[in-house]
């Protein structure tokens, strides 16, 4: 429950923003200074992401989830009632960077939860992200159609997570009565600096990289690239959500048998075959809805396999390393689609595209190289005492 309300939250400014932009416009404030709220927004996730990651190895799963779930509540209300547009930057920061910790303590808590099948239990993990985030739009978009301000959509998220951190909180109390004080974890972030683990990192930026290019823009290409209506052009990010969570859960069903790095190489393939049905039918509504599609399935398993990878070979630093790779998708949702309005700028959105695809060939190129990692892996798994999973 806690990750569908998580999707939700992630499309809860994208769906507002339209609203946010005409209230301060109105008062005299400029459009760039209006686009501060998504760096504000990356600054927050990374902080988030990280000091949750390293809490969460300190202070418990349970108690991290909880508590950012609290937090996350007070910023959401905070935010809400904020007039002054420095006032609600700031708040917004806030908001991302407690997100970023709750999403990063539920990673870690449901690989810890799950040792013998963690890419199982990431993907319908993260597919039930996905389900959150096709829903939350349409939500949203007919309360505000009714009248509904935006400033109560905010509002409302904050007492739902203010009703979550209760609840999570007296089912944490609840467990932990009958179990022993987990051991203190010893902070080693050696594996930072280690090849596998920057593998990982580099398919979590490419992800996020590809899709939230594609997302921020695909709207905005179809009505000017080829005019088709507003209605069309929006709903391929629903077509992307639906592709996305329902490969989350393929993967999930065949992860496990199959192996990590297997799916992640059918996924590296896959995309590195049907993102060019984007690039290339843009102008034919069925090659880029099917491209569109195709692309969402590709990329869905990619980030939950490789916090499982990663779970894998470092089970003492499940935290952390959760943290970590979640940075790699902040990063990949700042510096892509920033040269993607760049280079649109200088030879057009299709071309932009076209230059987006020189990620996913990159790969296939890991997915071969994790495959060695995870087959050494398996070879002196027998004579290890400490292996997990």
């Amino acid at each position: 429950m806690g990750y569908f309300f998580i999707g939700t939250g992630a499309i809860l400014i994208p769906s507002v923003m339209p609203s946010i932009t005409a209230e301060f416009a109105a008062t005299g404030l400029a459009l760039a200074a209006i686009g501060l709220i998504f760096p504000a927004s990356a600054v927050g996730g990374i902080l988030g992401n990280l000091l949750a990651g390293l809490g969460s190895d300190l202070i418990g799963r349970r108690r991290m989830v909880w508590l950012a779930a609290f937090v996350l509540a007070v910023a959401l209300g905070l935010t809400a009632s904020a007039t002054l547009w420095p006032l609600f930057v700031a708040g917004f920061v806030l908001v991302s960077a407690t997100q970023g910790s709750l999403s990063t303590g539920i990673n870690a808590m449901i690989a810890d939860a799950n040792r013998a099948a963690r890419a199982r239990a990431l993907n319908t993990l993260h597919g039930v992200y996905g389900m959150g985030a096709t829903v939350s739009p349409l939500v949203i978009g007919y309360f505000l159609e009714q009248g509904l301000h935006w400033r109560w959509a905010l509002g409302a998220t904050g007492l739902i997570w203010l009703l979550y951190a209760l609840t999570a909180y007296g089912s944490g109390r609840r467990a932990a009565s009958g179990e022993q004080p987990p051991p203190a974890q010893r902070l080693d972030l050696s594996m930072l600096r280690q090849t596998p683990f920057l593998a990982l990192f580099l398919i979590g930026f490419i992800y996020n990289g590809i899709a939230v290019s594609l997302l921020g823009w695909i709207a905005l290409i179809m009505q000017e690239s080829a005019g088709f209506s507003t209605l069309v052009s929006v709903s391929m990010v629903s077509v992307f959500y639906v592709a996305l969570t329902a490969g989350r859960f393929f993967c999930a069903a065949f992860a496990e048998r199959i192996g990590y790095a297997r799916i992640l190489l059918v996924l590296a393939v896959g995309i590195t075959l049907t993102y060019p049905l984007v690039v290339l039918g843009i102008h034919s509504l069925l090659l880029v809805t099917t491209g569109v599609f195709l692309t969402g399935l590709s990329l869905s398993g990619l980030f939950p396999m490789a916090i499982a990878f990663a779970s894998r070979l470092y089970p003492a630093q499940t935290g952390a390393l959760s943290g970590a790779l979640s940075v790699s998708l902040t990063i990949g949702s700042m510096i892509p689609p920033l040269w993607t309005a760049v280079f649109a700028g200088l030879w057009g959105f299709q071309t932009a595209l076209g230059i987006n695809f020189l990620m996913a060939p990159p790969l296939i190129l890991l997915a071969l190289y994790l495959g060695r990692v995870e087959g050494a892996a398996t070879v002196a798994r027998p004579a290890s005492t400490t292996a997990v999973g």
